[in-house]
């Protein structure tokens, strides 16, 4: 297609999406779809496992543009399975995309991998092989020029402190923070452990078979970039002293690579991840759950985060 009917699509009902699809060839009645919101972008699941993304703001559509990129990436060089783009717009307003099969229910696989020992031991297997396969495959000079070289998420270490101080007042927990913020802003990353990084890497956007739980793949790839490849592994800590899911990828990773994964900088980006969700809670209610989890809940994965990266810095775990 040469356009689409407005650029970006900064609103979209059923009727246009389905007047737009009918351009580019694929028709469908509104009865037929299903429109979410999203953060820059509209996501309509469409019949046989396919999904339309449609940009809403230019950010949505920059967005796009480089997912559209990567996932053509790793259709290219990569064995395990992620969206594959069936339609894209010329000016990357919209695409259509066959979803990976499977199911996505983190809640379901959370309650299941704290269950099992073995499902986790598998399931980590499972993603430090994908993850050597994404890092190895993809190289600097195929994402030069477009890619971003540092994760969105987690955020820069002043627009934490300056947040965090209006979220909490607890002297323990922000001095935790300061402290895991400067081991953070002092790390420096030698250019060899840089790889094309998924970077939100978690229980919810991975797709599993809805019957013995095996990983099928991987989607959400608008938030990728060259960065450090330990990003990937940060949310394979869920469970505080148990790492059975995070022990078996980075054994599998580790042996396909001959690369170390070092766990210092693992548990540091998740505890960095957790001050900025917490420090995100800036302006809303301790009951609200802007990512999913209260004011709590919140407190509670920094405080555990926090422990757990100093700890690990020290060399007692």
């Amino acid at each position: 297609m040469s356009g689409s009917v407005t650029v970006p699509f900064s609103t979209l009902t059923s009727e246009l999406a389905c007047e737009v699809l009918a351009k580019a060839g694929l028709r469908f009645t509104p009865e037929q779809m299903q429109l979410e919101s999203r953060e820059d972008a509209w996501v309509i699941r469409l019949p046989e496992n396919r999904l339309a993304w449609f940009a809403a703001s230019p950010e949505g559509q920059k967005r796009l543009a480089v997912e559209h990129r990567v996932l053509r990436l790793l259709q290219a060089r990569c064995s395990f399975l992620a969206p594959r783009i069936l339609i894209q717009d010329m000016g990357d307003d919209f695409d259509v995309r066959a979803m990976v099969p499977g199911v996505c229910n983190p809640a379901r696989m959370f309650v299941q991998l704290r269950r099992r020992t073995r499902l986790a031991e598998q399931t980590g297997a499972a993603l430090g092989a994908i993850l050597a396969d994404q890092h190895a495959n993809v190289h600097a000079s195929d994402v030069a020029g477009w890619l971003p070289l540092q994760p969105g998420w987690p955020k820069p270490a002043e627009w934490i402190r300056e947040r965090l101080v209006r979220v909490t007042a607890d002297p323990q927990l922000i001095a935790g923070a300061d402290a895991v913020l400067s081991r953070y802003e002092g790390l420096l990353i030698p250019e060899e452990d840089r790889a094309l990084v998924h970077t939100d890497l978690g229980l919810h956007n991975i797709a599993v078979d809805p019957a013995t739980l095996t990983v099928c793949g991987l989607f959400d790839y608008e938030c990728a970039a060259w960065a450090d490849g330990h990003h990937d592994f940060r949310y394979f800590v869920f469970d505080y002293g148990r790492y059975e899911l995070l022990d078996a990828a980075i054994a599998v990773y580790e042996a396909t690579l001959n690369r170390r994964i070092d766990r210092r900088r693992v548990f540091l980006y998740n505890a960095a991840c957790a001050l900025t969700y917490l420090a995100d809670r800036a302006g809303t209610g301790p009951e609200d759950r802007p990512c999913g989890r209260t004011l709590v809940e919140d407190v509670q994965w920094s405080k555990q985060a926090i422990a757990t990266a100093l700890d690990v810095a020290l060399g007692d775990l």
